[in-house]
């Protein structure tokens, strides 16, 4: 099984504990090592309450926040394997 497959599977526990993520990729140019290299951010969803002043009523506002930052799907997974142990700890 390879690293995009767990991390889909991962995702996919986590969504049925009600945590939603997003994974977002950006690829750039390292002149360091003269390179490009992608860098991943793990964006976490979140509700905001924030209060309607013209229907006079709090709403809740969804939105990502960014959670985690790396350089490698390897740790894309040990990340998400975390968050999914943390949730199963609570429960039990």
């Amino acid at each position: 099984m390879n690293i995009n497959q767990n991390i889909n599977k991962l995702l996919y526990a986590l969504k049925q504990k009600g945590q939603i993520y997003k994974i977002n990729s950006f690829q750039f140019y390292s002149e360091r090592n003269n390179k490009y290299s992608t860098k991943y951010q793990i964006l976490k969803r979140v509700f905001e309450e924030t209060y309607n002043i013209q229907e006079d009523k709090i709403e809740l506002i969804e939105r990502y926040k960014q959670d985690y930052e790396c350089y490698s799907k390897t740790d894309i997974m040990k990340y998400l394997a975390e968050e999914y142990k943390k949730g199963s700890e609570a429960d039990g």
